[in-house]
């Protein structure tokens, strides 16, 4: 048996939701574009969504036409507190768009008389007598879907790499009340009895997002009814083994996905 399967003995750990991390986030302008054959999205890590606060360095920004082809995204303006991404749809179906899965800083974590405290980077000492306590590169990726002219589903499939959320409900055919179902998969095998976060979408004028709390099932599967109209962000976070030849033991992965109950 594959050992990523082990997911309760310690090769795929939980990671702990933080309350002012940021989160990656790429949302489209309009989820169904009418009368248009250019799409324009917004991507950055924010703490309240959809408030953009930092661009997306380093970003592989990508999309899987509705014939299965993935390429590059065509245009992508990196601005401070975000990036502005167009693309032209010249079929007709779904388009999936993503981040790619995106290597960021590595971190350090030790413990210090009784104290928790961090480290960026490999190179700097830890401090003296402190006891390394968690050693681990973040890894983020964001995606979200878009339809021109009636939805399809060649581009809702899995990858196979990293943390992945896989609709079994086209995310671009929900309305208020609708349930959406979606699988947890890590390297394409289910992330059974894992948390997951739900974020409704407000604007700069709310203090925050409102968050619901989700946990996927034996087989990592996901359901929740979307009560309101209006845009969503759903996270998962997942600590794993780092491949052989890696600079730390471990990978930090934070993914999203963004939809719109109509």
């Amino acid at each position: 048996m594959n050992k990523k399967i082990f997911f309760t003995t310690g090769v795929l750990l939980l990671v702990s939701t933080l309350s002012h991390a940021h989160v990656p986030y790429l949302k489209p302008l309009s989820f169904e574009p009418a009368g248009r054959d250019m799409i324009t999205l917004d991507a950055s890590f924010a703490e309240q969504f959809f408030v953009p606060e930092v661009a997306i360095s380093k970003a592989l920004f990508d999309v899987v036409a509705p014939d299965g082809v993935k390429s590059d995204v065509e245009t992508v303006v990196n601005l401070t507190t975000r990036n502005v991404l167009e693309h032209e749809l010249d079929q007709n179906g779904t388009y999936r768009f993503s981040t790619g899965n995106r290597k960021g800083a590595i971190f350090r974590v030790y413990e210090l008389n009784g104290e928790r405290g961090s480290v960026r980077g490999n190179d700097e000492p830890l401090p003296e007598g402190a006891e390394l306590k968690s050693h681990f590169q973040s890894v983020t990726s964001a995606v979200t879907y878009v339809t021109k002219k009636g939805p399809t589903n060649q581009a809702l499939k899995a990858t196979g790499v990293g943390l992945e959320m896989v609709p079994e409900t086209h995310p671009n055919s929900l309305f208020t009340g609708d349930t959406f179902t979606f699988t947890l998969t890590y390297d394409g095998v289910p992330v059974p009895n894992h948390d997951i976060t739900l974020y409704q979408g407000h604007d700069q004028f709310s203090e925050e997002s409102d968050s619901q709390n989700l946990t996927s099932d034996n087989n990592g599967k996901v359901s929740v009814t979307l009560l309101t109209q209006g845009v969503y962000l759903v996270m998962a976070r997942l600590r794993a083994d780092s491949p052989e030849g890696a600079p730390v033991p471990a990978y930090s992965y934070t993914t999203t996905l963004t939809i719109e109950a109509f």
